[in-house]
């Protein structure tokens, strides 16, 4: 896995050569290592050690700040089929209640439609086919009638005969808008109605021919209302949109079928857990790796046994290896009941990890080692602060000693 590394001068590595990668460094070092016969896997443990600190760094990091802790007291949303229920709106600024209801299953039997009309395909640049004169036509939506009326002078065309129609429809707020469509060199007129049977509509000849010539009376799709069961509960609305959390999450019905909504601390969950499965493989590597020194694992084994005892009531669990453990059902209960409590606790948690870590890789690589190397360039170069690692970037973001 190689990667630039920072110019290090030493009489034991060319400077010339300290543009190259760090895999050649431990090419060179294995080489020079003489006084150590486990020089390979003494780079390897170091290299292992510093990926499983840099893991826990950046699970740590995301319990801390702004966007961390709001992961805490916001409750995230989801929909198991968008196709049936997707998640229209959902107010970030809600916090969890005691009792919060978490799940809600929703079976759509049908969605809510809108009414279409589409008029007749007319072309646009002939004469019109609506009367010259004045045209008086009604609209009526859902029991309400709009009169309306166009006038068509001599020498109009279907174009401009159509505009004036959709103008007037427009004009009236009636819930009904307007499309031109031009296409295959015609013209014609769509309506579009709101969702829900009550705003069906119809329109209607008074004086004239502007509705029948148009045919903008010709309906291709019917309106109808939202029909579903929301947690065994049968509602029949207009639309589409359902609201739920005293409106601070929205959803919209988007077909037929059964779905799911969940909402909960899913976030702050996974992300404690994340946090405790990257301690307990660093725990587990301590006491495993034969070259580290074991006072390390003892020092990693007194943070955790002194964390799990803070934090029992959140659920974290010390194991006998330096292992650690998170009982989800317990955090989630403890969350549930105060989400501030909650964040302070494992914010406490991820920032003593982070000074653990920090404090880890300020020394020189030789001083965690069992058995360093004391002479030669594996003493010299362990021992010095050019040992400490690196942060890989463009790579994992893994720390690595060369």
């Amino acid at each position: 896995m190689g990667f630039l590394i920072s110019p290090i001068y030493s009489t034991y590595w060319p400077a010339t050569a300290s543009g190259g990668t760090a895999d050649a460094l431990n090419r060179y070092i294995k080489v020079n290592f003489s006084s150590s016969a486990n020089v390979a896997g003494q780079l390897e443990a170091l290299n292992g050690l510093y990926a499983r600190a840099y893991q826990m760094l950046s699970a740590a990091d995301q319990l801390l700040g702004s966007e961390g802790r709001a992961n805490f007291s916001q409750r995230p949303a989801n929909s198991t089929d968008v196709d049936v229920v997707d998640i229209a709106y959902f107010d970030k600024t809600h916090y969890l209640s005691r009792t919060p209801e978490n799940r809600f299953i929703i079976q759509v039997q049908q969605i809510a439609r809108n009414q279409v009309n589409y008029g007749v395909p007319l072309y646009p640049n002939d004469g019109s086919v609506i009367n010259t004169g004045s045209n008086t036509f009604s609209l009526n939506v859902g029991g309400t009638g709009y009169p309306m009326t166009v006038i068509i002078n001599s020498g109009d065309t279907n174009s401009t005969a159509l505009e004036k129609i959709a103008q007037a429809i427009d004009a009236a707020n009636a819930g009904v808008s307007t499309v031109i469509v031009r296409e295959n060199d015609t013209i014609r007129l769509d309506l579009y109605g709101q969702t829900g049977e009550d705003q069906a509509f119809s329109l209607a000849d008074l004086i004239g021919n502007a509705v029948s010539a148009s045919g903008v009376n010709n309906r291709i799709q019917t309106s109808q209302d939202a029909e579903f069961l929301l947690n065994g509960t049968t509602y029949i609305q207009g639309g589409n949109d359902v609201s739920l959390l005293d409106g601070h999450l929205q959803v919209s019905l988007t077909g037929a079928g059964i779905a799911a909504v969940a909402t909960g601390p899913l976030r702050a969950v996974d992300l404690a857990q994340s946090l405790t499965e990257a301690m307990s493989s660093f725990g587990s590597y301590l006491k495993e790796n034969r070259y580290l020194i074991s006072s390390l694992s003892s020092a990693w084994s007194g943070l955790v046994n002194r964390e799990a005892g803070i934090l029992s009531k959140y659920g974290l669990e010390a194991g006998s290896r330096g292992q650690v453990g998170l009982d989800t059902l317990k955090f989630t209960e403890q969350l549930q009941q105060g989400s501030a409590q909650a964040a302070e606790a494992m914010g406490g948690l991820a920032s003593r990890v982070k000074n653990f870590v920090k404090g880890l890789t300020s020394l020189p690589a030789a001083s965690l080692l069992a058995s360093p190397p004391t002479d030669g360039y594996a003493s010299s170069y362990l021992s010095s602060t050019a040992s400490a690692p690196w942060r890989q970037a463009g790579s994992g973001g893994f720390w690595r000693v060369a």
